[in-house]
This record gives C-alpha cells, sequence and structure tokens, in this order.
C-alpha cells in the first residue's frame, strides 16, 4: 500500500499533510495585484479615508486633491484678518514628512529613512491670542515615500503601507500645547499638537512635540512622535534572511508655511505619479542581461510566481534598482537557496556564481547603466519552474468560487478556507495513473495556497450532503449561494479513503515523477481542492484549474510504480521568554478577563477553541513519540527554541526528495541519516530557515535508504523574528502563531 493512502490511517499525519510542497513568496500582502499610481486611486482613497465617512468637498477643490482648509471661507467671522495671519503647507514648498526606523538588513544594522515633500495643510495664527491658533489637518503622500533603495520603496508601498489603496496619511490636530506665551516674530515656541493619526484604516491618538517660528511671511515648524508600525498594520517587518525592522517608527514634520490671503483658493494638488528612472550608460546586455535572463527573469515576470514582488521584464526594470539586485545577489537572498555545503548536492541548484555576484555588483558600482533601450524585454532562458503535460485540465465542477462580499464590496472574510469539487474524467474506467500534477491558481492576488484532496466515488453522498448543508448556512446569513463548502484546515469529509495528494503554494513547481512512477486515482475517484483565499479589498471569482499528466495504456502496460515516502513530525514546544512571561503575569493580575497565553494550558485551550478537541493532543503525542516531556524540550538559548528527535524511517529504497517544514518563527532546520555514527550523512541543513522557501530538495546522488534506519530532525525556532502583540507559549499546531517542526522523505522503491 502507498504512503498516500497510508495517510488515511491518522489524523496527525493528515494535519502534516498540510504543508507539503510549501514553497516560495509567501511574504503578507504579496498577491494584491501591481501598484497603482496616486493619480489613479486619489478618487478611491477619499472615499475610504477616515471612518470610510469624508465629505468630498474638504478634499478636493477643481478637480485636484487639496487638504481641508482651516478656516471657513464661507463664514468671515471665522476668522480675523486683523489679528490672525493664515500659513500654508503646499505639496513641493518645502516641507518634508519622514520615518527613520531601525533596520537589520543583511545582518547589519541600520537606521533607514524615507521622506516625501509632498503634503499640505493650513495653519491659523492668532497674533493676540496665540493659544487660540489652529493647526489644520495635515495630508501626506506616502506613494511618494523614498529612501536609499527603491526596491524598498516599492516593497513598502505596496505590501505594507498599501499606498495604492491608501495613498494619503492624514494628522487631524485636536489640541495644541505652548503657546501660551505672548506673540513676537521670530521666536521659537516648544510645542507638543496632540490629534488623530490616520494610516490606511487606523486611527490612533498621537501626539508631536516640537519647536515653531514665525514670521510676517512664513511658519516653519519640526515636530516629531514615536508610533508603533504593529498599531497601524504596517510593520513589523521580517523578511528571513534579508531584512528585519523595529516595531517603533519616528514621524517627523518638517513644515515650511507661506503666508497666504484669508479666501484664498486652496493649492498644491496632493496627488502624483511615481517618478520615471533616467538611466546612465553601462555594460548590461553582455555582463548582466544573461544572469537574470538564465537566474532570475523565469520567477521575476509578470504573471510569474514572484511577480508581484518583482517583475523585471525589461532592462529598465532591472536598472532601476540595480544597487538592490546587487546587494540581495551579494548575500545571497536571491536566486533563494537555502541548503548549506553540508547538505548533499541537489538539482535545480538556483545559487549564483562567484563571478555572476561579481559581474553584478561591477556593473551596479558602476551606475548600474544600460547599452540597450530601457523597454528591452528580458526573456527567460531557463525555466526554474517546468511545466506538465496537460492531459487533463480540470475547472471546479460547480462553478466560479466568488467568496462572501458586504453590501459596499468589501469582503465578509479576509481569510477564507474553500472546498471545491473537480470531477476526474476517466473514459475508459480503469482510473488514472497520474505522473504529472499541477495546482494552477486563477486569481492569483487572492489565492495563497492549496491542499489537494482525493475522495473516492463512495464519498459522493457526504460531498452532496456537505455542499447542501453549506447552501443552508449560506440562505441563513444571507450570503450568496457560493460552490463548495467551508472547510478550514482539513476536507471536513469523513468518509474512508479520503486523504491528501498534493500541496501548493506561489512559486511551487508541479510535481513531476520520475519514469515509471505515479499516483493511482481509482475509477470514480474525486479531486477536492481546498483553497486558502486572502482577501484584502475585493473577491473576485475564481476557477482555478488542476492540472494531471496521466500515462499512457503504453506506459500503464510497461508497468507503474507507487513512489512511496513518509511524514514526520516531532515537537515544537517554545516557551515565553522570562520578560514575556512577567509581562503576561502583570497584565493577567491586571486586566480583567486577560488569559496569560505564556501558559501552556491556557494555548492549547486556544487552539481547542479554534480547531477541535484532537489539535491540543496532538503536541503531546508528539513529545511521546519522542520518549520525552515537555521539560526535555521547553528550554530557551536567549530567544531561541530547540528540537531533536531521533525516529526509524519507514520506507526503504533510493531518497527521491527531502523537506523540512516550520512557521515564521523558524531560524534552522537539519535533517540526517544515522546520525551519531561512521556512517552519519546529513540529507538537508538550513541555516537560516526562510518560511518563503520550503521546497523539496533532490538529491543528486542516489542515497540509500531502509525501513528502520535512524533519522534525526532538528528545529530551531527564534522567538524575535515575528511580532507578537501578546506574548505566547509557541507550540505544535496549525496556525501560524503556532509552530510546526515536520519533515518529509520520498523515496523511490525497487522495481
Amino acid at each position: 500500500m502507498s504512503w498516500w493512502r497510508r495517510l488515511d490511517a491518522g489524523r496527525i499525519a493528515i494535519l502534516a499533510v498540510l504543508v507539503l510542497g510549501v514553497a516560495a513568496f509567501l511574504t503578507r500582502g504579496q498577491w494584491l495585484g501591481t501598484v497603482e499610481t496616486a493619480v489613479d486611486v486619489a478618487v478611491d482613497a477619499v472615499d475610504v479615508a477616515v471612518d470610510g465617512d469624508v465629505d468630498h468637498g474638504e478634499l478636493v477643490t477643481g478637480g485636484e486633491v487639496v487638504a481641508p482648509p482651516v478656516v471657513d471661507v464661507e463664514d468671515p467671522e471665522d476668522f480675523d484678518v486683523e489679528t490672525e495671519r493664515l500659513y500654508r503647507i503646499v505639496p513641493g514648498g518645502g516641507s518634508r514628512a519622514s520615518y527613520h526606523i531601525e533596520e537589520r538588513l543583511g545582518g547589519l544594522s541600520r537606521t533607514t529613512v524615507g521622506t516625501t515633500s509632498v503634503m499640505a495643510g493650513e495653519i491659523a495664527v492668532n497674533l493676540v491670542d496665540l493659544a487660540a491658533s489652529r493647526v489644520g489637518e495635515i495630508v501626506v503622500n506616502v506613494e511618494m515615500f523614498q529612501s536609499d533603495s527603491a526596491l524598498r520603496d516599492k516593497r513598502i508601498r505596496h505590501d505594507y503601507l498599501e499606498s495604492s489603496h491608501w495613498p494619503f496619511v492624514r494628522f487631524r490636530p485636536t489640541s495644541v500645547e505652548g503657546l501660551g506665551a505672548d506673540f513676537a516674530d521670530g521666536a521659537a515656541y516648544e510645542i507638543a499638537i496632540t490629534g488623530e493619526l490616520t494610516v490606511k484604516e487606523t486611527t490612533r491618538t498621537e501626539t508631536f512635540a516640537g519647536t515653531v517660528t514665525v514670521t510676517p511671511d512664513a511658519l516653519a515648524a519640526t515636530m516629531s512622535t514615536t508610533v508603533l508600525t504593529s498599531d497601524y498594520d504596517v510593520g513589523p517587518i521580517n523578511i528571513a534572511r534579508l531584512v528585519h525592522t523595529s516595531d517603533e517608527v519616528i514621524l517627523t514634520f518638517e513644515l515650511v508655511a507661506d503666508r497666504v490671503e484669508f479666501g484664498s483658493e486652496p493649492s498644491g494638488d496632493l496627488r502624483r505619479e511615481i517618478p520615471a528612472t533616467e538611466f546612465a550608460t553601462g555594460q548590461f546586455a553582455a555582463a548582466v542581461q544573461p544572469i537574470l535572463e538564465t537566474r532570475c527573469v523565469s520567477c521575476h515576470t509578470t504573471g510569474g510566481p514572484a511577480w508581484s514582488t518583482l517583475a523585471l521584464d525589461t532592462a529598465g526594470d532591472a536598472a532601476a534598482i540595480a544597487d538592490d539586485i546587487a546587494f540581495v545577489t551579494g548575500i545571497g537572498f536571491m536566486p533563494p537557496w537555502l541548503p548549506s555545503d553540508l547538505s548533499p548536492e541537489f538539482v535545480h541548484d538556483w545559487s549564483l556564481s562567484d563571478d555572476e555576484i561579481a559581474a553584478i555588483k561591477a556593473w551596479a558600482d558602476a551606475g548600474g547603466g544600460l547599452d540597450v533601450r530601457p523597454d528591452t524585454r528580458l526573456v527567460a532562458r531557463v525555466q526554474a519552474i517546468l511545466p506538465v503535460e496537460e492531459d487533463q485540465k480540470i475547472g471546479p465542477r460547480d462553478g466560479l468560487y466568488a467568496g462572501y462580499s458586504r453590501p459596499d464590496g468589501w469582503p465578509v472574510k479576509k481569510d477564507d478556507y474553500r472546498c471545491q469539487v473537480h470531477e476526474v474524467a476517466d473514459p475508459e474506467g480503469d482510473g488514472n495513473w497520474v505522473k504529472g500534477f499541477e495546482f494552477r491558481p486563477d486569481q492569483v492576488e487572492v489565492v495563497h495556497h492549496a491542499i489537494v484532496y482525493r475522495v473516492p466515488a463512495a464519498a459522493a453522498a457526504e460531498v452532496k450532503a456537505r455542499i447542501a448543508a453549506e447552501d443552508r448556512i449560506e440562505a441563513a446569513e444571507g450570503f450568496s449561494d457560493e460552490p463548495g463548502w467551508t472547510c478550514f484546515g482539513l476536507s471536513g469529509l469523513q468518509s474512508q479513503g479520503v486523504y491528501s495528494i498534493q500541496g501548493w503554494a506561489p512559486g511551487q513547481s508541479p510535481t513531476i515523477y520520475p519514469d515509471g512512477y505515479g499516483l493511482y486515482l481509482w475509477p470514480g475517484d474525486m479531486i477536492v481542492n481546498q483553497i486558502h483565499y486572502h482577501y484584502d479589498h475585493d473577491t473576485p471569482a475564481d476557477g482555478s484549474w488542476i492540472i494531471l499528466d496521466t500515462a499512457t495504456a503504453t506506459e500503464v502496460a510497461a508497468g507503474m510504480t507507487h513512489i512511496t515516502g513518509d511524514s514526520y513530525l516531532t515537537p515544537a514546544e517554545v516557551p515565553c521568554t522570562p520578560e514575556e512571561t512577567a509581562l503576561a503575569a502583570e497584565r493577567a493580575a491586571s486586566i480583567d478577563g486577560y488569559v496569560d497565553l505564556c501558559e501552556r494550558s491556557n494555548v492549547l485551550a486556544e487552539i481547542g477553541e479554534k480547531y477541535d478537541d484532537f489539535a491540543p493532543l496532538i503536541p503531546g503525542l508528539l513529545l511521546a513519540q519522542c520518549g520525552g516531556t515537555v521539560d526535555d524540550y521547553d528550554d530557551l538559548d536567549g530567544s531561541i527554541g530547540y528540537s531533536s528527535c531521533d525516529l526509524p524511517a519507514r520506507d526503504t529504497g533510493t531518497i527521491h526528495t527531502v523537506l523540512g517544514h516550520m512557521h515564521e518563527f523558524g531560524a534552522a532546520y537539519r535533517m540526517t541519516l544515522h546520525p551519531d555514527t561512521p556512517e552519519e550523512r546529513i540529507l538537508l541543513d538550513i541555516p537560516v530557515w526562510d518560511f518563503e522557501w520550503q521546497l523539496n530538495y533532490e538529491p543528486v546522488e542516489k542515497i540509500r535508504i531502509k525501513r528502520g534506519d535512524v533519522v534525526r530532525f532538528e528545529c530551531w525556532w527564534d522567538r524575535t523574528l515575528q511580532y507578537m502583540p501578546e506574548p505566547r507559549y509557541i507550540t505544535w499546531n496549525e496556525g501560524t502563531v503556532d509552530e510546526m517542526c515536520f519533515s518529509s522523505i520520498a523515496v523511490l522503491p525497487d522495481v
């Protein structure tokens, strides 16, 4: 019996298969689509501004986007021309907004600064009663933030600020302190301005402190505050092996406001297009273009697996970020290849040679110029992801899934797990041997990952009942009638013979089995595809496909063999640090109803409520399997947790692929055959883990394994790699705030 069918025997193995094939580019917000300009979305931005209820007349004058006036020009009594002066901040008029944030980039700590001069606002200074002065709303176009890295700016705009949807940050002052003294032109006043800061959909009260100086012609002020990126859902930023930022960010307004006449029309459009790049002359076509087209373009092209992170469609796209390309290739972040030299040599090694890295650096150091037209197309010379033959291209049986939307068009659920049925063609009635398999997403901007299940014909009645039950829920909730059913984590089917056969995540290569090996689907088998949709702004109708490459009658007659293998699950127990434990205990003592999640028992109870009664049992079962207790695994080295477990191999043959899986606290991973013996052999060593690249690695060398051979599985986690608003004990389970130490070994049995 094949290993695929044995997955039916236990819930733990089924849970584990959820992570098979998890692969690249799961960065937060990745599938949002291409970045629009502020011009394209200015009107939309007004619609979704503070609390979703902003008077268009406050912002739009003559088709322009401007800051709301501080005084009411329709009410002459609102401004005394004898005792007050009106000053106006206009885009590009000398004012600047900036952020300062500490980051660890490529292993080096530094302060990153981003600035924009596209901001506006008004200030009315009362010369008689300085404390009665008024500061109007300050509006900043964050689409125009620029730092020393064009690639950083794009990623921040796209993935964190989401400025194609929310191009403006607003600060609406509610009180000013420090203006009690008599007014004097040219005097500097220490002030503190408290108000509502709105970033994306979040509004919080913040206080900016600094100095202001007023003259008859102009006003100058510098004010700063420190905020938490987590409060506004824009950070902290953690991209494994590349960059980690602090949660604290300093925001600074350097205001230059010229005096204007009362009643004058607000001016200075806040909308901007991202400026075009000017290109120098340099050696590109012979020195760099072949490297990019061989190593990078097959993924980083529009429609490719990494297109929304970065598209290198043209020579100009590359030249615009020459320094960034040199940096990420120089530190080995791109192309992504995680195994160290302790691992065996694997096929499809994407890493660059020293000469290729040096050539890119020399080009960037010389200015990153071009000797071809900027619009010269870059065409992949090598395909990193190999396609399968499309013998069957199967769409969802019951039509497209459009998710559930509110009346305003926004999604009811940001994360939606949906099971849909795909019927497999079997004209001869003798089943199908599958040689290759691909999940092909339709709406790539919302399809996050997929788990594919084989469902036998005997389960047809249960499938029908699940769909009918979902229809009743939809009718009761007033939702649209959508195909399939909600199915978090698993398929939701209890029939015998239902088991997972594939997993997919963005960037994952199609599965191609070696000649003579495959996966058998019995007559009448269906495929149920569980897709995790991640919605941000809308719910496009999705009709993702299943692609099957099936064996011919000749190939079947020549003999097909089931590929075998197994999943190995080992403990993950990462307690809170002493500082986190003390903080949680303090909150539990002072906050009514606070649940201390640094207590392992409380975390297990939460997992049970979130999933089901079996989920909290998994950590204990894994400890027992490895012959240990919590006390054996819950030690920390600073912020680092560690797990090691020796298990017997379950299959005999030649190793086809090895895989390790952890979540976003993962720090390092290792799998070792015959540990602590003269025959010891490291099968996979990843010294710096990256959640975005979890591949099935295929050794070049034929490595033998026998049933009963000892394999050691080791995982390291670092609690600092992800921000946690509430400290919590980390243990083994399905959520992104949980962890796993999961491994698989696929084996080609002897024929």
